[in-house]
């Protein structure tokens, strides 16, 4: 009794119908999107310049910025009419 080539055949259509492209991650993701292929750029360009590090203080620099916009917000809102 030999039911090894029926269990093969079987797991093996299974296999095929079951197969899934494998996602890849990180930055090898292929991306439609043009803002996110633009950060892709900047991220690898910052990879291969090194220390020079103009990515990453523009970042802390808009990071700044946009805290003390909130800041600001929160401080105006906050604020009571005097009557």
């Amino acid at each position: 009794m030999k039911h090894y080539p029926v269990i093969t055949r079987i797991s093996q259509a299974w296999k095929r119908f079951t197969r899934h492209e494998k996602t890849l991650l990180g930055r090898w993701n292929i991306d439609n999107c043009d803002t996110k292929i633009n950060q892709k750029i900047d991220l690898s360009n910052e990879d291969h310049c090194g220390p020079c590090g103009q990515y990453i203080m523009d970042k802390q620099l808009t990071k700044v910025i946009i805290t003390k916009i909130k800041n600001e917000n929160e401080n105006e809102k906050n604020k009571t009419p005097i009557a």
